[in-house]
C-alpha cells in the first residue's frame, strides 16, 4: 500500500483514522496541485464532490476506486442537509481508521461549507485533519479579468448573505458579489427556474443602484473550467441585472467609480519628516 506524504500521517497521540481536504482547482488537472494529487493517490478512501464529468473522469484516472459524495437534485432536500450527509459520508470513513482524502471543486476552502464541517467534526473526534490551499474562482477572475488586489483591494461576499445582512461595501471598491443565481434559493439551482433567478436579479440590481449610477456596467463572469475554453465575461448594466445571463457558478464583478479619495490629514501624516514638514506630494 501506497505510503501517505508525510503531513497525512496521523500523530501518535490521535486515533488512527485521518484526513485531508483538497481541492482540484477551477481547471481540473491542470489547476490541481502537486500536494493534492499526492495526497489522493496516498489515501486509503477517496471521497469527491467535484462539478464536471470531465473531472470525476480525471479523478478516477488517479483513483479509480473513488467514491461520489451524494449530492441531490433541485426538488430534494435543502442544500444544509446535503452537505450534513456529506460530512457524515467523510467521517465514517474516518472513523473505520482509513486515511480519506476529500476532494472539492475549486479550493476546497471557499464556498465549501462540507470541507470546512468535515475538518471541524475530525478534530472534534480526535482525528488528524486539515486542508490544502488550492486555485478558487477568486483566483480565476483575478488573472482574467486583470485586477490586482494589491492596488485597489476588494470586497468579497456570497450574493444571499450581501443582501439580508445589508454588507457593507464602498463604491470606489470593486465587490465580488458569487453565486448570484442562488439569491434566496436554499436548494440545489434549477436553470428552468428563470422566475425565481430573475427576481434575486432584480433585488441585487436595485440594492446595488441605490448606491451606484444606474448605468453602472458590471460583469457576470464564469471560470473557465477547461484549458482550452475562454472564461464567460458579459458586461451588464446593474439596472438590467434582473435579465443577466446566469449560470450556478456565476460571479458579478462590480468595478469602482474612481478611485477613492485620499485622506490627506493622514497623508501628511504619514509622508511627514523627522521635523514634522511634509516630504511629499498626494500620489
Amino acid at each position: 500500500m501506497a505510503q501517505p506524504p508525510d503531513n497525512v500521517t496521523s500523530s501518535i497521540d490521535r486515533r488512527e483514522g485521518s484526513l485531508v481536504v483538497v481541492g482540484t482547482g477551477i481547471q481540473w488537472a491542470g489547476q490541481t496541485t502537486l500536494a493534492a494529487r499526492r495526497a489522493i493517490e496516498a489515501a486509503d478512501a477517496v471521497l469527491f464532490a467535484v462539478a464536471d464529468a470531465g473531472t470525476v473522469s480525471w479523478l478516477r484516472s488517479l483513483r479509480a476506486d473513488a467514491v461520489s459524495l451524494r449530492y441531490g437534485a433541485s426538488d430534494g432536500p435543502p442544500r444544509r442537509d446535503i452537505y450534513r450527509r456529506m460530512v457524515d459520508d467523510i467521517l465514517a470513513e474516518v472513523r473505520r481508521g482509513a486515511r480519506v482524502c476529500a476532494v472539492f471543486y475549486g479550493h476546497p476552502g471557499v464556498f465549501s461549507t462540507p470541507a470546512h464541517d468535515a475538518i471541524r467534526r475530525a478534530r472534534d473526534e480526535g482525528f488528524s485533519a486539515r486542508m490544502l490551499p488550492g486555485v478558487s474562482f477568486l483566483d480565476c477572475l483575478v488573472a482574467d479579468l486583470g485586477i490586482d488586489p494589491g492596488h485597489e483591494g476588494f470586497l468579497a461576499y456570497e450574493a444571499t448573505d450581501f443582501l439580508i445582512r445589508r454588507r457593507p461595501f464602498a463604491i470606489h471598491t470593486p465587490l465580488v458579489l458569487s453565486q448570484i443565481a442562488l439569491i434566496g434559493n436554499p436548494h440545489v439551482f434549477e436553470p428552468r427556474a428563470r422566475g425565481r433567478i430573475q427576481r434575486g436579479l432584480a433585488v441585487l440590481g436595485e440594492v446595488l443602484c441605490d448606491s451606484y449610477p444606474i448605468s453602472h456596467e458590471a460583469i457576470v463572469y464564469d471560470a473557465s473550467t477547461h484549458p482550452i475554453e475562454p472564461p464567460r465575461i458579459v458586461r451588464q448594466r446593474l439596472c438590467d441585472l434582473h435579465d443577466a445571463p446566469v449560470s450556478d457558478v456565476s460571479t458579478l464583478y462590480v468595478p469602482p467609480v474612481g478611485p477613492a479619495p485620499v485622506d490627506r490629514v493622514i497623508w501628511e501624516r504619514l509622508m511627514a519628516d523627522d521635523e514634522g514638514r511634509s516630504a511629499h506630494a498626494v500620489a
